[in-house]
């Protein structure tokens, strides 16, 4: 009796058992179903353009990504902290109906130019926009777009500039947060509402306006130049990023396939003066245009200004190269460049004597920081990097360091400090070890 019990007790405990899985199993089902999708179905192809950055994600680079002021796009829409300039967005939408509307260009004529485009708009995002319905993100991009527009008419000087932009400080913010990477909607859009609201046709077109937005924007590199690529932009922070990419790749983007990622790595700039590596300022019409001249043994930089404004641009332009996994990384491989050459704060000083670079408000301490963490967590193409020939040569000419460096000692002794190096004792000793030098290479070459 007891064993029949027993049985009986042993059947209950597997049904039971069986309840509890599907009771899990339904509600792992639900669960399924209501959560939100938070990737989009186009993450990974070549229309995703637009990313949000974790927070924490290597290089700081979430922070100086997020807008301070103003949302644009899906990403930030409704944050309370951005609210200040929404209802001013409502007022450059009025502005702009009351110049096209005598034209015959009203707000449904916005509207029906932007609505058919609704998937692709939602392709350029990283994230889901379906918490979005199409009527709500065809009203957000015709709001933010024409907004941008305004914007930029007005600081073209085409349109009086209406508060709050006449505050410096609110000014300055939107400029900086048009262009930070989770805060930008697609370029087409922007194509789009231009041509829709261009009338009667002004003097500008949208890449002109672009362009001179673009240089009023502190000049940490230098003056922006225009853009003469045929590369398709995406965005507007995209659009600044190719500025600073030569058209004419020829004499810069000397790519060699057998380069490895060992190859990229140089030393640092101290280093590389005491074997007689010297640095001068370069003219150039980008700071990309770094060039080894192996002749005279010189890496020319083009004049970089380092400063709060230089990170929260390049941390952008970086975190985009590496979100969207591109070949065409040279940003990403300039700053990796600049920190191989500043890990201390002699390496600043040095280049800072050589006028390649001016650190604005910061200690050359915080300059030597600064690439390092600006690149941290990046990663790049070594084979595919612009600068990689001119690593290979480098690291080549330093095959037989050691016989140039009495000879480095003695040109940066005189440089220095002439009077110095013409001391007696300072000759001689470099004398003797170039003589020694020369005599290790002979016996290297010629072995009894």
């Amino acid at each position: 009796m007891d064993n029949n019990r027993g049985g009986r007790q042993a059947t209950a405990e597997e049904h039971e058992i069986e309840l509890v899985k599907l009771l899990s199993l339904a509600s792992m089902s639900e669960a399924i179903e209501a959560a939100p999708k938070w990737l989009n179905e186009s993450t990974g192809e070549s229309s995703c353009c637009i990313f949000r950055i974790p927070q924490g994600f290597a290089g700081g680079y979430a922070e100086a990504c997020r807008p301070q002021v103003v949302s644009i796009g899906p990403y930030h829409h409704g944050e309370p902290q951005l609210q200040m300039l929404e209802q001013h967005k409502w007022g450059c939408l009025r502005t702009m109906l009351d110049q096209t509307q005598p034209h015959s260009v009203s707000l449904k004529d916005l509207i029906d130019v932007v609505a058919p485009k609704e998937k692709m708009i939602r392709q350029c995002y990283f994230e889901s926009t379906d918490n979005f319905s199409g009527s709500d993100l065809v009203k957000m991009m015709v709001l933010d777009g024409c907004f941008i527009i305004q914007y930029l008419r007005q600081m073209a000087g085409g349109l009086r500039t209406n508060p709050p932009l006449r505050n410096s400080y609110v000014l300055e913010s939107v400029m900086r947060d048009l262009l930070r990477l989770e805060n930008q909607v697609p370029y087409f859009v922007l194509e789009d509402l231009f041509e829709m609201t261009d009338v009667p046709k002004g003097n500008f077109s949208l890449a002109s306006l672009v362009f001179q937005f673009f240089n009023l924007i502190p000049e940490v590199f230098g003056k922006v130049q225009e853009r003469r690529s045929n590369q398709k932009v995406v965005h507007l922070l995209d659009s600044f990023r190719l500025c600073f990419i030569p058209s004419d790749q020829k004499d810069i983007y000397l790519v060699d396939t057998s380069t490895s990622e060992s190859d990229f790595l140089i030393k640092s700039a101290c280093e590389l003066r005491r074997v007689g590596i010297g640095f001068k300022q370069r003219e150039a019409s980008t700071i990309l245009e770094i060039k080894f001249d192996s002749k005279h043994r010189t890496i020319e930089i083009p004049k970089i200004t380092i400063d709060g404004d230089l990170k929260w641009i390049l941390s952008n332009m970086i975190a985009f190269e590496q979100c969207r996994g591109q070949e065409d990384g040279h940003v990403t491989a300039y700053a990796a460049f600049m920190g191989c050459l500043i890990h201390t704060a002699d390496d600043v000083q040095l280049l800072r004597d050589r006028k390649v670079i001016s650190n604005h408000g910061m200690s050359n301490e915080e300059v030597s920081h600064f690439f390092g963490d600006v690149c941290k967590g990046a990663a790049f193409d070594s084979n595919g990097c612009y600068l990689a020939s001119h690593c290979v040569i480098l690291n080549k000419s330093l095959k037989y360091e050691w016989a140039y460096l009495c000879c480095a000692q003695l040109r940066n002794a005189f440089h220095d400090n002439p009077w110095s190096a013409l001391s007696g004792l300072a000759v001689l000793v470099t004398l003797i070890g170039m003589i020694q030098t020369v005599y290790a290479v002979l016996q290297y070459y010629h072995p009894k």
